[in-house]
């Protein structure tokens, strides 16, 4: 039997980004509670009773589409949308350097950039990571390279070294100056901060052994003076989000009291918040992979050598992913942090919602993308919304 896949890096349709810019998501049937006020540095308790709501993927008919004779890019796996509604794609298959855009009904406009190391190019190795920052000036981490900065119209700004501040989507954040920040974890801090040359700025936030636990922790930023975080995927014993000051100062806790999110001695095995997202409207949107009784049984004989693979035949692997899947569960909550309330909290099993499931969340919505391929094998993205509707 080959390894059982590590929770925290499990490569599901993961995301959840939403079209409450400003919060117009579909509450009227939940309506959220007064606004609260909280201390700074306070502990707001979550209970973990039954929420009034329940979470609904629609599908808004615009989809970004792949044309057979290949004469343009097709959209790629990795999306974001610009304040002008058009969507921006990058790691299509076979287009590793070229970025696309598309208007706001789906239909494509334009492609730039090419593999290479001189200004304006991309490196051909590996998944792009994209982020757009609150002037519309786009950030592509790249290879071995950096970083490279585009305008709002797509041009060329400049360059920026690595500087190992971070770059992976769901762990890194672009704030409105344009500075980078990372919640990876490194050395002794929990968060790095880049500003707009590429230069670290700034550490804080002491990794500990307390609830929150430590290493890599999923991160969000809506705009704005704060961001939120998540557990670290190592040592958590609680389900803890926080609120920091991007001056490095911890605003707030939520703790939910719940007996399910536990450490269980390795992340392999234990509940992870793998991914984290934060409206501008104040809701939150988390996803929690939490490993079945059955799933940490199948862990420990693997560990023992108890249990012996199927094979190296494709149908094989998939059949054992397959039926690892169905012994993860995906828990999808929504968090109302202005009234420290829980909206909605929808457990499923993770073969039951794969392809369901958003892949990705834009900047500060309720709006998102799944990418898929059609019967005739093309690949298209379809822009979803995330519901919120009475229980």
């Amino acid at each position: 039997m080959r390894p059982l896949r590590a929770v925290s890096v499990l490569t599901l349709p993961l995301a959840l980004a939403l079209w409450a810019e400003a919060g117009h998501a579909q509450l009227s049937a939940c309506p959220r509670k007064p606004e609260r006020s909280f201390p700074v540095g306070g502990v707001t308790a979550i209970k973990d009773r039954t929420p009034p709501c329940k979470i609904e993927f629609r599908d808004t008919g615009i989809r970004l589409e792949a044309v057979a004779d290949g004469s343009r890019p097709d959209p790629g796996r990795t999306v974001l949308v610009d304040s002008d509604g058009r969507f921006i794609s990058a790691n299509a298959p076979g287009w590793s350097a070229v970025i696309s855009v598309w208007d706001s009904r789906g239909r494509y406009l334009s492609s730039f950039g090419r593999e290479g190391e001189g200004p304006g190019e991309l490196s051909g190795r590996g998944m792009k990571s994209l982020f757009i920052d609150a002037r519309d000036n786009l950030h592509v981490r790249h290879g071995f390279s950096g970083w490279s900065v585009f305008s709002p119209r797509h041009e060329f700004i400049g360059n920026l070294p690595h500087h190992r501040v971070g770059g992976m989507s769901g762990t890194t954040v672009i704030l409105d100056d344009g500075s980078i920040l990372d919640g990876e974890g490194r050395g002794g801090d929990l968060f790095r901060m880049a500003d707009s040359t590429g230069s670290v700025a700034r550490t804080f936030g002491t990794v500990g052994d307390g609830p929150s636990g430590r290493g890599t922790r999923r991160i969000s930023h809506a705009g704005g003076e704060t961001f939120w975080a998540g557990p670290g995927e190592e040592g958590a014993d609680a389900y803890v989000l926080e609120e920091w000051g991007v001056d490095g100062t911890l605003r707030r806790r939520l703790r939910r009291d719940v007996p399910w999110y536990r450490w269980r001695g390795h992340r392999d095995v234990s509940p992870q918040v793998v991914q984290l997202h934060v409206t501008y409207g104040g809701l939150l949107h988390v996803l929690v992979m939490r490993p079945t009784g059955e799933y940490v049984e199948e862990y420990e004989k693997a560990r023992r050598g108890e249990s012996h693979g199927m094979g190296v035949d494709p149908a094989d692997l998939r059949e054992e992913e397959e039926r690892l899947d169905a012994l993860l569960e995906l828990v999808v909550e929504v968090i109302d942090t202005k009234s420290g309330e829980l909206l909605a909290s929808d457990v499923h099993r993770l073969s039951d919602v794969r392809g369901i499931i958003p892949q990705g969340l834009f900047r500060g919505s309720l709006r998102g993308y799944r990418y898929k391929e059609g019967e005739s094998g093309m690949p298209f993205v379809e822009i979803v919304t995330v519901e919120l509707v009475a229980r």
